[in-house]
């Protein structure tokens, strides 16, 4: 017998534990709403149960009021109705169990880590019942009660034993440097440029010695082509040559990609460490980069490939960790991404993939202020700092 299974036939309805004959249909939902809520409030700890399709008995029994498994409310749709209603939101998940042939549902409540919970808007179903913006219920043993002052300064004392209250250092390296000096890119050439010249060369060369048409184009070429290969400019026609200067920065949009991202980009990550004594729960940062002369690679662009190349370069290419969000807005580069919970005295990198950050000649003598949040489940308010880049 599983513990949840024990816990329906034989515990009694308390402040964790609360049964239900039927279902909350769509007439009910206002108390479905007080139910979840006041059990999120309750000032205990660990997991809390509804049950539906049982009622508990005085005499300590339980009769069961079978839920046909084709009539299970799935579950998105309370988790839909208490996201839209209450605030901040409430962690639960409801299913299906069976016990001694009966089909109950279960909502499990938990990480109610973060009360209180109340009503965000004002509800009205279909039986006139109505809650109003701000209402907030609690459970006391088998009984819900409207939330007193009282019972709020007990609910802040004991959340506060849950929240973090101490150090998050951030910084750019694992000294945690809170500036960081890079150089600016001074001379390059993209690839696309390289092409258009290469091409150009040809062609002036070829007006000086007359050479048109096909007769550029030898056996090696001919052969080439057959392969599926692509004949080098050299072996092009002076027609083909026309065309492909027209399209060269298309064609070669990839490889110029490519090139800032990988190969003049800085790669850069940020490293947290946790200097408290508990753990930072769902940990999530945000990130700004002044987009003043430089350029935030929103991917990772691999080396393109052409001919029987491109087989060896997908076989040997490695698929990237998600890379983090990187969005523009006006004057900044917003960089996001989810970290995960973050051990104390453990240094942890905040992103899978480096950034790649591109520092034009424009960038050159600048020093770059670059403000972060920090978002976690448990903090009391969001982390904010801010870290520094000289450009040289």
């Amino acid at each position: 017998m599983s513990e949840l299974e024990s816990i329906i036939k034989y515990d009694r309805e308390g402040t964790l534990l609360d049964f239900k004959r039927e279902q909350y249909r769509k007439e009910k939902y206002k108390d479905l709403i007080k139910d979840i809520m006041a059990m999120a409030n309750a000032t205990r700890v660990g997991k809390r149960y509804i049950i539906t399709g049982v009622k508990d008995l005085p005499s300590g029994d339980k009769e069961f009021f079978s839920i046909p498994k084709e009539e299970f409310v799935d579950q998105a749709t309370y988790q839909q109705v208490l996201r839209e209603n209450v605030e901040p939101s409430i962690d639960f998940s409801y299913f299906p169990v069976e016990v001694d042939g009966n089909w109950v549902g279960v909502f499990e409540i938990d990480n109610c880590n973060n009360p209180p919970y109340m009503m965000k808007k004002e509800y009205k179903d279909q039986t006139k019942g109505e809650l109003k913006k701000g209402d907030c219920f609690i459970r006391k043993g088998s009984q819900q009660e409207r939330m007193t002052r009282r019972d709020l300064e007990e609910i802040l004392v004991f959340r506060s034993k849950f929240q973090f209250h101490g150090k998050i250092t951030v910084g750019f390296n694992k000294f945690l440097d809170k500036k960081l000096k890079v150089i600016a890119v001074k001379d390059f050439i993209f690839p696309s440029d390289k092409a258009k010249q290469k091409i150009e060369k040809i062609l002036d060369e070829r007006k000086l010695t007359d050479k048109m048409g096909i007769k550029g184009l030898g056996q090696f070429a001919l052969t080439n082509s057959l392969l599926g290969i692509n004949p080098s400019y050299e072996e092009r026609s002076t027609e083909t040559l026309l065309e492909n200067l027209e399209k060269v920065k298309e064609t070669y949009r990839e490889d110029d990609w490519y090139h800032v991202g990988e190969e003049l980009s800085e790669k850069i990550n940020l490293v947290l460490k946790n200097e408290g004594d508990k753990y930072l729960e769902d940990v999530s940062i945000e990130i700004k980069f002044p987009s003043d002369g430089i350029m935030v690679m929103d991917e990772i662009h691999k080396e393109p490939a052409s001919g029987l190349l491109m087989v060896r370069a997908s076989m040997d290419f490695h698929t990237p960790f998600q890379y983090p969000q990187v969005e523009e807005e006006e004057n900044f580069y917003v960089v996001k991404d989810t970290i995960g919970d973050l051990k104390h005295h453990q240094p942890e990198e905040a992103f899978n993939e480096n950034l790649r950050i591109f520092f034009s000649p424009n960038a050159a003598g600048k020093v770059l202020t670059c403000p972060y949040t920090i978002y976690a489940k448990n903090l009391p308010n969001p982390i904010v700092g801010e870290l520094e880049i000289e450009v040289e």
